[in-house]
């Protein structure tokens, strides 16, 4: 730094008990200690979206080269992937007082006095790479801690330590999930989690699985399993995030009834950008020819990422729009896990699809070791653009991987209906949800039309090699992509709107626009047809404002925020006229923009140039 090197790579800092390695320092003509230059931070980072932990990372490295060099850094950077690998800016001074903060309280927490007390290895996001974990994971099973409870929260297990409470089996035996009210978490995820813990320790004690069926509730749990059909679908899809332009979905797995009655098995790969859409295509045509031929069929998955993930194929590429959103409309995705987790509680300590396969006997036959080893192997290549250097051995492992999870969600979907059979035989009420046929309304579908008749006369003509394009060209063919644009944002509205709405009880603290456990005080203004109402909150982190619409969190609109006290933890909802006695366990922010008038503006816009 003294010698006012332009850029310094891997630069080691120290002071103090405090040091890093910094991925650069790249000099900036300002004076400071060193001269007439300073240095900034710049950091590389896999990931497409820059965390807050990778910000605090950067504050410490521009603290140290602040302190060396006698000024601190004005600014510091983040490099991600991507073509000319873009690079974010932040202000350090933006950041430094909550770093200050965060690092004053690190100090605290590992000072002599409070070391030996505060010190545990909970697990954490690092588990899943650390080489300690077994280590970790040992001790927690000989304490028997309480992040052994499935589901359990780190916001739950510090109330329960609180209150006398510190292992699994003490849990599970308390008569009642709590000694006194709570000061943080709302009473209903820690009853569940008390009946989990029970569960949980019921099949320790008697060496085998144990489960036990939740009372139905329509739309949640075995009541979300619809009709079996010898038509239906069990999906999974490998997928690696850290490919350049937002990840790729690189195998789309199915299996489903032969002929014969036999499952089988149907690959669609797509190893590059080009070859990802037409694996997406030839999957969703798959699917559509299923569904005309089974109308009652259904693709059933494991975990919200694999329709979360045709969401995301469909609004890349802007290809097989239609046949998604009848899918979507029509219901025909159902999530095992939600089934699973919302329907019954089993002696697992993860709901993973792998910990229930031992209740309904599935056996795999390809090691996992072997399929993580291959896993890694297949990423590799696609991270660095050469799918063309992926072993074969190491794709016919990745689908073999990929089959077994597609067969093992066929198995956990049966196995589900038997447990809805005893459901059903208890509680004779219980029904199946409504099969939509998906079909678009008649405005829906003639906008749809007229789009397409704009789209296809601006891009009439265009040559297929886009090189020898001029502005003309290139603006014809941006503005007919642009028809859909508004109505694309507003889909991944609705599908944001329907994920919070059907958000379980102990998913909610890790969503910012929602707010649980609301408790009704009282009465704190409006009018006597849409009153303003007052509830407290229990500790979580909510990212509202004044006048965000709030919906009921499984039930319908119930108003506006008139105001919210963090500190006091307490909510002021101004009630609709139809909701003034509603009052809700928990709300959550509907964001949704209507699109009109402006998607018609861009449409007439669009056919004058057309027809111009």
């Amino acid at each position: 730094m003294r010698e006012g090197a332009g850029v310094i790579v891997q630069a080691a800092l120290r002071d103090g008990r405090w040091g890093g390695r910094a991925d650069l320092l790249v000099r900036v003509e300002e004076p400071s200690d060193l001269g007439a230059w300073t240095y900034e931070v710049v950091d590389t980072k896999l990931a497409a979206d820059t965390r807050g932990g990778t910000v605090l990372q950067l504050c410490l490295y521009s603290d140290l080269v602040g302190r060396l060099q006698g000024r601190a850094p004005e600014r510091m950077y983040v490099v991600k992937p991507g073509e000319g690998f873009p690079r974010e800016t932040f202000r350090f001074a933006d950041f430094q007082a909550y770093y200050r903060l965060v690092k004053d309280r690190l100090e605290g927490e590992l000072s002599e006095d409070s070391l030996s007390a505060s010190t545990y290895p909970n697990p954490c996001a690092h588990c899943d790479v650390c080489r300690w974990w077994i280590q970790c994971d040992e001790r927690r099973h000989t304490d028997d801690h309480l992040s052994l409870v499935a589901g359990l929260r780190a916001l739950h297990i510090g109330e329960l330590e609180r209150q006398g409470i510190e292992t699994l089996e003490q849990f599970a035996e308390a008569p009642e999930p709590l000694r006194e009210r709570p000061r943080r978490g709302n009473i209903e995820a820690f009853e569940h989690a008390h009946g989990q813990a029970r569960v949980q320790l019921e099949g320790r004690r008697e060496g085998r699985p144990v489960h036990e069926l939740l009372p139905a509730e329509p739309g949640r749990g075995l009541s979300r399993l619809p009709e079996p059909s010898a038509g239906d679908l069990f999906f999974d899809i490998e997928s690696d995030p850290f490919v350049d332009g937002g990840g790729l979905e690189y195998l789309l797995g199915v299996a489903f009834a032969g002929e014969d009655g036999a499952l089988e098995y149907r690959a669609f790969w797509g190893l590059d950008r080009a070859s990802e859409r037409r694996a997406f295509e030839a999957f969703i045509d798959f699917v559509m020819d299923r569904w005309r031929a089974f109308p009652e069929m259904h693709i059933y998955h494991f975990s919200p990422y694999d329709s979360g993930a045709v969401k995301r194929i469909m609004g890349r590429h802007g290809t097989r729009e239609a046949e998604v959103d009848r899918l979507l409309r029509g219901g025909r995705f159902v999530d095992l896990l939600a089934v699973t987790r919302q329907g019954l509680r089993a002696s697992v300590e993860s709901y993973s699809l792998k910990e229930l396969e031992r209740f309904f006997g599935f056996s795999r036959e390809t090691e996992l070791r072997l399929a993580s080893a291959a896993l890694r192997r297949v990423a590799c290549a696609l991270e660095l653009d050469a799918p063309d250097e992926t072993a074969e051995e190491d794709l016919q492992v990745v689908e073999a991987y990929n089959r077994e999870d597609c067969e093992s969600t066929a198995a956990l979907r049966d196995w589900l209906e038997e447990r809805r059979a005893e459901l059903a035989a208890r509680e004779p009420g219980i029904v199946r949800p409504e099969v939509e046929s998906g079909d678009a309304s008649e405005a829906i579908e003639e906008r749809a039309a007229e789009v397409a008749e704009v789209f296809d006369r601006l891009v009439e003509g265009l040559p297929e090699d886009r090189a020898g394009w001029g502005s003309e060209e290139r603006a014809r063919w941006l503005l007919a992509h642009q028809l859909e644009y508004f109505h694309r944002e507003d889909r991944c509205a609705w599908w944001e709107f329907f994920r919070l709405r059907e958000l379980a009880d102990e998913d909610l603290l890790d969503e910012r626009k929602t707010v649980g456990g609301l408790e009704f005080l009282g009465v704190a203004g409006g009018t006597a047809k849409c009153p303003i109402h007052s509830y407290r909150f229990p500790v979580q982190e909510a990212a509202l404002k004044e006048n965000d619409k709030l919906e009921e969190v499984g039930g319908g609109a119930v108003g506006t925020v008139a105001g919210i006290d963090q500190a006091q933890r307490e909510l002021l909802i101004k009630k609709r006229g139809d909701a003034a006695g509603v009052h809700p366990d928990a709300v959550f922010v509907n964001e949704r923009v209507r699109p009109s008038p402006i998607d018609r503006a861009l449409l007439e816009l669009a056919r004058s140039i057309a027809v111009h």
